[in-house]
């Protein structure tokens, strides 16, 4: 489980924007939308939920979508969470903004939710393929990072641990930009 310490920087940003309306707004709306374009272009997380299809095996359809996305160019990352675990939904939340594409677009994130393989009675699945990175089965949120081979890089907690030792604030987006740049942030 994660302690506090763990997710004061975690990167949940929250941005008020105050708009008003009216013609009188509309040439600083257009303004302000010119220079935003001008700014680095930002984009979502690649983030993909892995749900329970048919008879396909769980481990057959990671690795299926693993190797596609590594065809891509992209690095991967398993994401293995629950409805009802707090941090998973704080990540939840970060996992819904926007960053620069330099810093987020290279990773493709797989999220296992507990319930959906639990409902469909597969969990032995879900289980099996956790423990191929983590052990612990008592743990959300588990989220990793994978190499081009889909052994474990490094998990959240570790990166967390790692980049605040570094002085960094440890928020998705900086591991995955560290990734990029094959530095630690």
């Amino acid at each position: 489980m994660m302690t506090s310490k763990h997710w004061m920087g975690v990167g949940l940003l929250v941005a008020a924007v105050a708009s008003g309306c009216g013609s009188e707004d509309n040439a600083a709306t257009a303004a302000a939308t010119a220079s935003a374009a001008a700014g680095p272009k930002t984009i979502g997380y690649d983030l993909r939920r892995l749900r329970p299809k048919n008879d396909e095996p769980l481990a057959a359809m990671f690795d299926r979508m693993r190797a596609q996305a590594s065809s891509e160019g992209k690095q991967t990352a398993v994401l293995f969470s629950a409805d009802w675990c707090e941090p998973c939904r704080k990540l939840d939340l970060e996992l819904g903004n926007t960053h620069p594409e330099s810093d987020i677009g290279h990773v493709r994130i797989f999220e296992l939710k507990e319930e959906e393989w639990e409902a469909a009675t597969r969990m032995d699945e879900f289980g099996a393929l956790r423990k191929r990175w983590y052990e612990p089965a008592d743990s959300y949120p588990v989220f990793i990072v994978l190499d081009d081979q889909g052994a474990k890089v490094e998990e959240m907690k570790e990166a967390i641990d790692r980049l605040t030792a570094a002085g960094v604030e440890p928020t998705v987006a900086t591991w995955f930009k560290g990734l990029r740049a094959g530095s630690s942030g």
